[in-house]
């Protein structure tokens, strides 16, 4: 099973920081409901369900898929499945379309293709399949003391179309932004900024089918 090591399992409370902190204006889940079709619709790396909770609609189910058991929240009105994206326990051509948010697809350091592979397995031809991941040259990935940006190039060589969305890292209170910041990064100083700029690269492509 291909599981990135995350801490949020381990402390729900940080994660449950995080989720509401990125993107606080919404924009991110606003283009992707705008993108996704009706029918069924595959969360890959769902975390908690937050994404997904605020993506179903009454002509679409999200189906949240974690491999983490420790992750899944079981009060959020979503279907769970435990699952891992390079093995997707779907049949083919059974989603309208699939997700990813800052999930499985961070294309630095390792290669994402054989999930890539299984989503167009599982996704109809022509569905859309769209990742979300961080694009730098903001405020946020600039506190980051190594590059936790994605890389542009693999995913245009992929077939995908990038948007630039602009958003914020916005935090309720100084002493949340203290302590995701500190445990992200390190030390950040007593006085962290509550609100960050910053810039998600939504790759936007079409599932060519079952290979």
């Amino acid at each position: 099973m291909a599981v990135i090591p995350f801490y949020g399992a381990d402390h729900p409370e940080l994660f449950a920081i995080e989720r509401a902190a990125m993107d606080r204006p919404g924009l991110v889940i606003e283009r992707l409901n705008e993108v996704l079709p009706r029918g069924t619709v595959l969360d890959i790396g769902a975390g908690d369900g937050f994404t997904a909770k605020h993506l179903m609609r009454p002509e679409r189910r999200v189906i949240a898929m974690e491999p983490v058991g420790g992750m899944i929240d079981r009060k959020r009105a979503v279907t769970w499945v435990q699952g891992d994206a390079e093995s997707l326990p779907f049949r083919n051509s059974s989603m309208a379309g699939a997700y990813a948010t800052w999930a499985y697809f961070f294309s630095c350091g390792f290669d994402p293709t054989p999930g890539i592979a299984e989503l167009h397995r599982t996704v109809r031809r022509g569905g859309p399949i769209v990742i979300a991941e961080n694009l730098g040259g903001d405020e946020f990935c600039g506190l980051a003391p190594s590059d936790i940006t994605c890389d542009v190039s693999f995913w245009t060589r992929q077939g995908f179309s990038l948007e630039v969305i602009e958003t914020e890292f916005s935090f309720e209170t100084r002493e949340e932004a203290l302590r995701l910041l500190t445990f992200y990064f390190g030390d950040v100083g007593p006085t962290p900024p509550t609100r960050l700029t910053y810039r998600v690269g939504l790759f936007i492509g079409e599932s060519g089918g079952p290979g």
